[in-house]
């Protein structure tokens, strides 16, 4: 890929946001240097392994990072002979133990991973090598006794060899203290050994090696004679220590050394599926659509349409106003024209940075309804590089930038051009722009160009190739709105913008007698078409709502249909067995009746109390098998009769809507839910809302529209209580049926402080746990009261 197109559309920025993401630090190192893939096969096999990744986040499967280390330096080191310290073997060890958790995950889950799964075989068994530095360090990075039978007997040896040189050297220090040639009653040491302070008046008093003299020379270091046997044993067996515990040392490093290329493979393995995984987890910050769970081929193809559909510049921060564009397909450019700040810049940059990181195999932050093309080559031109060193002008840098781009581009090349023909006089800059897009057309480019020239409206709009667009401005706030209309070109707002920023009017109106009737015509044109367009787009999104909410109605009713064709089915199959309860008892109290007549043990009014019985039991049968009439609830007595703008709550129905009018001759109510209109009857209504002193209704709003789902992994136990309150509370407003709670598995904390604030709680009927395709014990469904 062009390292001056990935440089102007911050490409970098974007692998810094994602290196942060990664667990360790070769993580990082293979996300740094990540960069979009020119070949299709390529580019789709990165995407693949990000949507696989994402299946397994929305399983609520992890894949464990903890306890990696970067681990390269020490296994070149042991694969060379060098002698490792036992704090780099329990680094090597604990790595070499998550990558081979990680593949055991990634294992059990292969049939739906399987490019996972691939990498996940480079992470090799290292299980003997990691009992064995187990078993020989301690987790305070020691060599423990047990290491080997040798380091286990010098070490007893050492410490009854410490013991007998400790009490020789207490009595030495007794009777020397009883002499009065001390200068304080305490032991200390020097070069290793035992040593008594001795006042140097009194230094031939007591026999032994002067090993040091204090600075005043006031006090010299004696060990005695009678202790310097048991001190060099005791030097002796530390020796020993350190020699055996070098050797256990030694032997681990080698076992490290002797599979030194399948340990880095198992290191590199592991830091490529904490590279994909960081993706994903950027991507679930950034609320990203693209790649959806374990699917690619829908979205990401090699030649066509590109098509952004809300794409959301990544770098940006705050509330962000999505693009959407599509380039390539019935139009092979777009030209976006449009006022300064207005956005134009922003918009090219969102599409040429969204193209870079969907071929890289990052997660996109668009909808899922977008779609993206591989593209071989790309070549962008953003920016003013102009340079005093170089005598480089505004012009002549864009300038040197297009020719190089000329000179490369081949077919299927998209190449993004930023205020094209600026900088020069306005109508050498059009004509000469007009070229250069004639040129790349012919070649076969996909292209998108901002301009602030006038004449390329005209030119894209005669052009079946091309397509117009513009950024929008508000003229009365003076400021832009970011959104990017495509189908029309910009207008110059430049005598509005002037007027609102207080130019006499007689200036203004010699401009305007400079201009053509056709330009006035031309500007209200756009005018009444944007307006047109706003109107119709905004009715459509007033459907789009009503469609929603009476969809969500439709569902919420069908649910409560299915419950009462569920009870009405359990209450027959319940009249069922009793009545074959009855009839089986009815049938052998006959077969009684027959058997006694037969034996001549007859008694007519026990068999007439029987048959009695028997007509009972039959009225019963007969009675329960009729249809049951439902008694209605009773009528609800309103306190006064419902008004246009009541807010009512109707029966059977979880939203508040408002009354539109009074109650109609037919009995019924006009009543406005959402986006939903319908008529109710009044006896449906079983309240209106309460109106306070000043006459204002007290009504509970039903807020925003809220997601079905809830992500709080990550997040802690008490972080995540208050957001599942809030987002609870909003849901049930909102008139849900019911909710999923992501809390993923892990420990299990997260998911028992949920499950612990559902139970019992007043807007939950029931909860239970996901199917295992839909996440199993990560997800919680919760059923909603109302």
């Amino acid at each position: 890929m062009d390292a001056h197109t990935t440089r102007v559309l911050e490409f970098g920025k974007v692998l810094s946001l994602l290196a942060d993401e990664a667990a360790f630090s070769v993580g990082r190192e293979f996300v740094l240097a990540t960069q979009p893939e020119t070949d299709y096969a390529a580019a789709f096999e990165l995407q693949a392994q990000t949507a696989e990744m994402r299946l397994l986040d929305q399983l609520g499967i992890d894949v464990p990072f903890s306890g990696a280390h970067d681990i390269r330096p020490h296994i070149h080191a042991a694969s060379i002979g060098q002698v490792l310290e036992p704090s780099d073997l329990v680094e090597a060890a604990q790595t070499l133990r998550t990558a081979r958790r990680a593949h055991n995950v990634v294992e059990k889950v292969r049939d739906r991973v399987p490019r996972l799964g691939m990498i996940a075989d480079g992470c090799g068994d290292f299980l003997r090598f990691s009992d064995e530095v187990d078993a020989a360090i301690t987790p305070r990075g020691d060599v423990a006794d047990g290491a080997s039978e040798q380091l286990a007997t010098t070490r007893r040896e050492l410490r009854t060899a410490e013991a007998r040189l400790e009490q020789r050297a207490q009595a030495a220090l007794a009777d020397a203290v009883r002499r009065g040639v001390v200068q304080d009653g305490l032991l200390t040491e020097r070069n290793g050994r035992k040593v008594i302070p001795v006042k140097a008046d009194y230094r031939g008093s007591v026999h032994g090696i002067v090993h040091d003299v204090s600075s005043s020379g006031a006090t010299v270091f004696v060990e005695p004679m009678g202790v310097v046997e048991a001190g060099n044993q005791v030097r002796e067996l530390q020796l020993a220590e350190q020699r055996e515990v070098r050797r256990v040392l030694q032997r681990l490093s080698a076992i490290l050394g002797d599979t030194a290329e399948a340990a880095q493979r198992s290191v590199e393995a592991l830091a490529e599926l904490d590279a994909i995984s960081a993706k994903v987890r950027l991507g679930r910050k950034w609320k990203a659509g693209l790649p959806p769970a374990g699917e690619v081929a829908s979205w990401f193809k090699p030649s066509g349409a590109t098509r952004i559909v809300r794409g959301r510049h990544p770098l940006l921060r705050g509330e962000v106003v999505p693009t959407s564009i599509e380039v390539g397909g019935d139009y092979a450019g777009v030209v976006i024209t449009g006022p300064n700040t207005g956005g134009k810049t922003v918009a090219l940059k969102t599409l040429g940075l969204l193209t870079l990181m969907a071929q890289a195999g990052i997660p996109v932050p668009c909808d899922e309804s977008s779609q993206f093309v591989c593209y071989p080559r790309i070549f962008a031109d953003i920016g003013d590089e102009q340079s005093i060193e170089q005598s480089l002008s505004t012009f002549s840098s864009h300038m040197r930038n297009i020719i190089d781009i000329l000179g490369r581009a081949e077919p299927g090349t998209l190449v993004l051009l930023d205020e094209l023909g600026a900088g020069t006089d306005p109508a050498e800059g059009a004509a000469l722009a007009r070229a250069i897009l004639e040129t790349l057309l012919e070649r076969g480019c996909t292209l998108v160009a901002t301009t602030h020239h006038g004449e390329l409206k005209v030119f894209a709009h005669n052009d079946p190739r091309l397509r117009n667009a513009s950024v929008e401005f508000d003229v009365e706030s003076l400021s832009p709105t970011y959104h990017l209309t495509v189908g029309l070109p910009g207008q110059s707002n430049a005598l509005a913008i002037a007027r609102r920023l207080g130019l006499s009017e007689a200036v203004l109106e010699r401009a305007s007698e400079e201009l053509t009737p056709e330009h006035f015509e031309f500007e209200n044109l756009l005018g009444e078409i944007r307006a047109e367009r706003s109107a119709a787009s905004e009715a459509r999104q007033r459907e789009e709502a009503a469609r929603h909410e009476a969809e969500e109605l439709r569902v919420q009713l069908s649910q409560r249909q299915d419950a009462i064709e569920g009870e009405r089915a359990g209450i027959l199959a319940d009249a069922r067995r009793e009545a074959e309860d009855a009839l089986a008892r009815m049938r052998k109290e006959a077969d009684t009746l027959r058997r006694r007549a037969a034996e001549r043990d007859f008694d007519p009014h026990e068999a007439d109390r029987v048959l009695r019985r028997m007509d009972d039991d039959l009225g019963k049968l007969t009675a329960a098998g009729r249809p049951r009439r439902v008694s209605p609830p009773p009528p609800v007595t309103l306190r006064r009769e419902v008004l246009a703008g009541d807010t009512v709550h109707v029966r059977d129905i979880p939203q508040l809507g408002e009354a539109l009018s009074g109650v109609g001759d037919d009995g019924r109510v006009e009543v406005q839910f959402g986006g939903l209109r319908m008529k109710v009857s009044v006896d449906r209504i079983d309240r209106i809302e309460q109106v306070t002193e000043t006459g204002d209704k007290v009504a509970v709003p039903t807020g925003p529209a809220v997601s079905m789902e809830l992500d709080l992994r990550g997040q802690r136990a008490e972080a995540a209580l208050e957001q599942f309150e809030t987002y609870l509370d909003g849901a049930f407003r909102a008139g849900l049926p019911f909710v999923r709670i992501i809390h993923g598995k892990g420990t299990g904390a997260l998911r028992s402080a949920i499950r612990e604030a559902l139970a019992g709680h007043p807007l939950v009927r029931r909860f239970e746990s996901a199917s295992p395709q839909d996440g199993g014990e990560g997800v919680t469904i919760a059923l909603l009261a109302g």
